[in-house]
């Protein structure tokens, strides 16, 4: 019998939240982010300087995924005191720096190789970010492997957290959605390089941006309304330090190490893509 609290897709995975355990948080006088999976807690109301523990969070803190990293929505936390359900494998920081060319949005490290099952830390070391997987039901052309849901994270606050568990293997890409049009994007090889994103993206200067494959499965659709990574976004993707073959042999790719050209922000489409004479891509 269906249960008519879940909702899954063919791929199995249950992209649902547990309506009883929701209702059940309410009726305990919990409030709840129902589609970010946030969990916030206030520093200033517990004494002690460790971590709070994800089961002592009460009293208006908000928890939806049930103390475990969820398959779409990971978990999230709006303060570094809450501690982590699980010990994440690897971290990565959601920066903002300030150079001769303006405002540098990106993630640091840009690229990372992870095993299966690893679970990677997204810290806010600035404000007001997220991470987006390029995925055909966001609009994008699929840019993870075959089978994985939509995931992403809230927009979260400076000194909050967002894990997510890598578990099927392939290069998978995401973004920073306020700020993927200033490069604020990255690639995750997890075991292997397969999948869509092993693949190069698609040259723009060779067709008109938005155009290509949109995967076709999972009420996926193909045509020119999903679109690949925007601006300084697909230039920094497209760097050859960032190459899959490149982040395994290397473990990581700093933001440092991509061509500062194609770091630089595209403020009007007008100039983007960097075309070169013969027609293709520069950098």
């Amino acid at each position: 019998m269906t249960d008519p609290n879940h909702s899954t897709d063919d791929s199995g995975i249950d992209y649902g939240l547990d309506r009883r355990r929701v209702i059940q948080a309410l009726g305990a006088g919990v409030g709840l982010s129902a589609f970010s999976g946030i969990a916030s807690a206030h520093g200033d109301e517990d004494e002690s300087d460790g971590r709070i523990p994800v089961d002592r969070l009460q009293d208006g803190n908000a928890l939806v995924s049930d103390h475990e990293v969820h398959p779409v929505y990971g978990f999230s936390s709006q303060v570094a005191k809450v501690a982590p359900p699980v010990e994440p494998d690897h971290e990565v920081q959601a920066l903002i720096s300030q150079g001769e060319g303006g405002a540098g949005f990106f993630f640091e490290p840009t690229g990372l190789y992870v095993e299966p099952g690893d679970t990677v830390k997204f810290t806010m070391a600035t404000p007001h970010h997220n991470v987006v997987a390029y995925h055909p039901q966001f609009g994008y052309q699929r840019r993870i492997p075959r089978l994985v849901p939509p995931f992403s994270g809230p927009l979260l606050p400076q000194g909050g957290y967002w894990l997510y568990t890598f578990e099927k293997p392939g290069v998978y890409e995401m973004n920073c959605a306020p700020h993927e049009i200033f490069g604020m994007a990255m690639r995750i090889v997890v075991g292997e390089v397969s999948g869509p994103a092993a693949d190069p993206l698609p040259d723009l200067c060779a067709q008109p941006p938005g155009g290509g494959e949109g995967g076709g499965e999972g009420g996926e659709s193909e045509g020119p309304s999903l679109r690949p990574p925007g601006l300084t976004a697909y230039t920094v993707l497209s760097d050859p330090a960032m190459a899959p073959d490149r982040i395994v042999e290397r473990g990581s790719v700093s933001w440092e190490e991509i061509d500062p050209q194609n770091r630089q922000v595209f403020v009007q489409v007008e100039g983007f893509p960097p075309c070169g004479p013969s027609g293709g891509a520069e950098g």
